[in-house]
């Protein structure tokens, strides 16, 4: 079921469904580009569960943020949402950008939260050539492209950095930027809810070396590697990673 709410004078569209009494509590993230009704699928293998998946502000059916976000106003965001439903004891399962968002709030160890799932998700920032170029070029070029004389030119040239991130929301280049200039490795160590990762082996957005990165600065943290997955590692095998999901939130 696809509803409205208010969270910092901002209208978020969300899917809810009820599970059955006393069932556990699943919150999913989805990632940039993305929106909520990415899960569908996957949560159609949780029937028991109390399921919500919002779309995050400027993607899906939620209204566009009126300010260039950082991943802490997303957070923020998140954590508005919880507190307004009233949900407690919630099991965030986050993937790639949505995996930030979870780490960011996550690290501030709130009240609500019981077990946190990071499905392929990004937040360690290691040094990267293409990466490097495609914030030199954000930064530094795009004034030059603001004739029009340009336009070709500057798709060509973010095309071949492959930075479809950047190009396909012009109006969230800068949000954009803000995201993947934030490194969250130093907040992985103060995250104290028991932690699962979920990666796919063939994940080229977010490496298997960015898990183990996070598997050994989360305390006491899980990493599950899914074969002949990618970086969509929950559409790639939604069995296996449904049996993981289900097995970690039972554990005691």
């Amino acid at each position: 079921m696809s509803k409205k709410i208010i969270i910092n004078n901002l209208a978020v569209n969300y899917y809810e469904r009820a599970g059955a009494d006393g069932a556990p509590t699943l919150l999913f993230l989805h990632g940039w580009r993305s929106a909520g009704a990415v899960w569908q699928k996957l949560t159609e293998k949780l029937p028991n569960y109390n399921i919500y998946a919002p779309d995050f502000p400027g993607f899906g059916q939620s209204e566009a943020p009126k300010k260039n976000f950082t991943v802490g106003d997303y957070a923020g965001l998140v954590d508005g949402f919880i507190k307004k439903l009233g949900l407690n004891k919630v099991n965030i399962i986050g993937h790639s950008f949505g995996g930030r968002v979870a780490i960011k709030l996550a690290a501030k160890n709130p009240f609500y939260l019981d077990k946190l799932i990071l499905a392929d998700s990004a937040g360690v920032r290691q040094f990267s050539f293409s990466l490097m170029l495609k914030k030199i070029v954000a930064k530094t070029v795009s004034p030059i492209f603001q004739l029009k004389i340009t336009q070709g030119a500057r798709r060509i040239i973010y095309q071949k950095l492959s930075a479809d991130d950047y190009l396909a929301a012009p109006d969230r280049r800068q949000t954009f930027l803000n995201i993947i200039n934030e490194d969250l490795t130093p907040l992985l160590g103060k995250i104290k809810a028991p932690t699962l990762l979920i990666w796919g082996g063939d994940d080229k957005e977010t490496p298997l070396n960015q898990a183990r990165v996070m598997e050994r600065s989360v305390p006491g943290s899980k990493l599950v590697v899914l074969k002949n997955a990618g970086h969509y590692g929950f559409l790639d095998q939604p069995e296996e990673f449904v049996k993981n999901l289900i097995d970690f939130i039972n554990e005691k």
